[in-house]
């Protein structure tokens, strides 16, 4: 994960973005600009010459995927005569994919750098290290890294909690994330669902909300769920903001569409969203209470398991009943295309989920709530004959809050962004 909260789609364009406003105090100035140093040197290609970085190229684990990020900037040191040409950019490729091209790679320079006498016992030493990784590096520490540091904090409280004095914290660990095997395979680690939650949460989250995260992980076995009939492994796309947008517009229409709603129906009575269509998706929706309120909901699914949506009852938005549906469409929007290669789903949204799955669930959730024909069939053509209880009868049709509801107005072309601002004065 990037080492701060970011609206920033990838990692390169968050180095970027973090520093566009600048602290006021110095000290937080320049503990930003040691977190950035510190993930540069982790994920940054060329890392090991701080001073020569070309391409400037970020590269960092998303799901199953690996995304590669880069930015168009040209450091003092790129030698005289070279010029970098290539635009910002990002994208996606198969985790086995990109490790198998990295490793190979480095294989091949150790192979050179082996029969060099002064880098012989480096080079050694680094040989056996990538067949370690080949042959199965230790799964349990790949999916601490992957977690983050908040697990084993989890795991020591949940052991003095509890009272347990059998075993080790290894062992806890181990239950926390619901591992089975010790060995991994390959050069990439499977991610269990714990995993998967735990690396979309903020870094403090407190022991108590991972123990209750975590929970969300052990529901019952259940049959074939008419949910698969709809869900996909298809990540959001690397283009950008507006692509990933209309990619979640998209869906929502398309799911209306095979669910025979009608194009101005809203998702209320015969077909209310909590009451009917999640459970005839076969999705299970259950309450938590986290400490933490940047938190609306969660997703999850185990393979071979029931589909749940968690909502946060102390969350910011999902506390009020118009912010639960945006919550329970926008974790739908998870459970039906946000899984990896196996089928798990695992997502905490709150600021430190990854952006595109967040933005593209948003959407999708907008859309699914408020399509332009259930929108405009309850308001008159001409926007001029608009008031405020036209405005709030419609909202109350739909199910949503103003915020939603205005910002859906602008997003669908019928009003503009300060026109918004004097409607949400009104209502």
């Amino acid at each position: 994960r990037l080492p701060r909260d970011t609206p920033s789609l990838h990692a390169a364009s968050w180095r970027m973005e973090s520093i566009s406003r600048l602290p006021d105090a110095t000290d937080e100035l320049d503990a930003l600009l040691a977190d950035r140093e510190r993930w540069w040197r982790r994920h940054g290609l060329g890392s090991a010459l701080p001073d020569y970085r070309i391409p400037d190229l970020h590269v960092r684990r998303s799901g199953t995927d690996v995304e590669l990020s880069w930015d168009d900037r040209e450091w003092r040191t790129v030698p005289r005569g070279i010029r970098l040409v290539e635009s910002p950019g990002a994208v996606l490729l198969p985790a086995d994919h990109a490790a198998r091209v990295v490793l190979d790679w480095s294989k091949s320079v150790l192979e050179e750098l082996a029969m060099a006498p002064e880098a012989n016992s480096v080079a050694v030493e680094l040989q056996q290290r990538m067949t370690a990784i080949e042959t199965g590096a230790d799964v349990l520490t790949r999916l601490q890294w992957a977690a983050g540091p908040q697990l084993l904090r989890a795991a020591e409280h949940l052991r003095r909690l509890i009272g347990i004095t059998t075993g080790t914290v290894e062992d806890t660990l181990r239950s926390l994330l619901g591992l089975t095997e010790t060995r991994g395979r390959g050069p990439i680690a499977s991610l269990t669902v714990p995993a998967m939650l735990l690396r979309s949460t903020a870094p403090s989250l407190s022991a108590a909300d991972v123990d209750k995260l975590v929970s969300l992980t052990s529901s019952p076995a259940a049959d074939p769920l008419p949910l698969a009939d709809w869900q996909s492994h298809e990540p959001p796309p690397a283009a950008g903001r507006m692509a990933i947008t209309e990619d979640g517009y998209e869906r929502a229409l398309d799911l209306r569409e095979a669910l025979a709603l009608a194009p101005t129906a809203p998702l209320s009575r015969d077909d209310d969203l909590e009451r009917v269509l999640l459970p005839r998706l076969g999705v299970e929706v259950v309450d938590i209470q986290l400490d933490d309120a940047n938190v609306d909901g969660v997703a999850v699914l185990n393979p071979g398991h029931r589909p749940l949506i968690a909502v946060n009852l102390s969350g910011r938005f999902s506390r009020s009943p118009w912010g639960r549906r945006m919550t329970l469409a926008h974790e739908l929007c998870h459970l039906l295309y946000d899984l990896d290669e196996s089928g798990r789903v695992g997502v905490v949204s709150n600021p430190w989920a990854p952006q595109r799955m967040e933005r593209r669930a948003n959407a999708f959730a907008a859309m699914l709530l408020m399509p332009r024909a259930a929108v405009t069939a309850r308001l008159p053509d001409d926007p001029r004959r608009w008031t405020a209880g036209l405005l709030r009868d419609a909202m109350q049709e739909l199910g949503v809050g103003k915020s939603s509801f205005t910002w859906q107005l602008v997003n669908l072309g019928l009003i503009s962004v300060s026109e918004r601002d004097a409607w949400l004065d009104e209502l």
